[in-house]
């Protein structure tokens, strides 16, 4: 079955002698990619956690999925209350 994790695996047992080798964190983001890519599925990689969702919004910052938007507005609504509260 194909899953990110296989392809990580794969990735991590290539042989590298020649090539450029690259960090984990650079194969784990080519492994979701590839993952995303080759499976049939709705989904797409978020560029801020490197996780793969569902819900992913275009934008400036790159694909952003709903869970770190809510994130972000979570942390400007606690930004916003310390403003307000040192006025």
């Amino acid at each position: 079955m194909l899953s990110a994790r296989r392809i990580l695996f794969e990735i991590e047992r290539l042989d590298w002698t020649g090539h450029v080798e690259l960090p984990f964190t650079d194969m784990s983001w080519l492994a979701s990619q590839l993952y995303v890519k080759l499976s049939e599925t709705n989904a797409e990689v978020c560029d801020a956690c490197d996780k793969v969702a569902p819900l992913v919004l275009t934008m400036a910052l790159g694909n952003i999925c709903a869970e770190c938007v809510e994130d972000m507005n979570d942390n400007i609504d606690q930004m916003r209350e310390t403003l307000g509260e040192g006025e």
